[in-house]
């Protein structure tokens, strides 16, 4: 093999491990990319509007499940505890006041929390990206502690679950 062969060959092979280089770093960064723009796919929570339908839910004095996805509000959780068919309220009342409800039942969320103020709301989307957890504080009117709570909701952002008090386990 002449000089001039041997340098063309070795060019030649020098350009291919060169293209190969440059072909593995775009495979690569096609990789990471495609990872980057899975985790980024999930929209940005509204809370805004996250804040809007607890508010409503909670405060409003019609309660009539307009957010909720499930009127029936299962499930939902008091202090770890499944509600069932018990009062959600007079529940909710016991745990943030630490009194009995009243005979009367405690009626709406208005008499034991200060109306609209939510503390603290953090949102989170689950991995899947159909739904999103938003936790947060309402004030106890007479102690101003805060108490805890957390809510699903679908993409649609119609409340699917619902956790309130000391004890929530998502």
């Amino acid at each position: 093999m002449n000089k001039k062969s041997a340098l063309t060959l070795g060019s030649i092979g020098g350009v291919l491990f060169s293209l190969i280089i440059i072909i593995a770093f775009i495979m690569t960064g096609q990789h990471k990319t495609s990872l980057q723009s899975t985790s980024s796919k999930l929209p940005k929570i509204n809370q805004a509007k996250v804040m809007k339908r607890i508010d409503y839910e909670i405060f409003s004095m019609n309660n009539d499940g307009r957010y909720v996805e499930n009127v029936d509000n299962e499930p939902t959780y008091v202090d770890g505890e499944k509600v069932g068919e018990r009062s959600i309220t007079s529940m909710v009342y016991v745990s943030a006041t630490g009194k009995e409800a009243p005979s009367d039942g405690a009626g709406n969320y208005n008499t034991f929390f200060k109306n609209h103020e939510i503390e603290n709301l953090v949102t989170i989307w689950h991995k899947d990206g159909n739904s999103f957890v938003a936790k947060g504080y309402f004030v106890v009117k007479e102690t101003g502690a805060k108490y805890p709570f957390a809510f699903e909701f679908n993409a649609g952002y119609m409340i699917t679950q619902e956790w309130y008090g000391r004890d929530i386990k998502i």
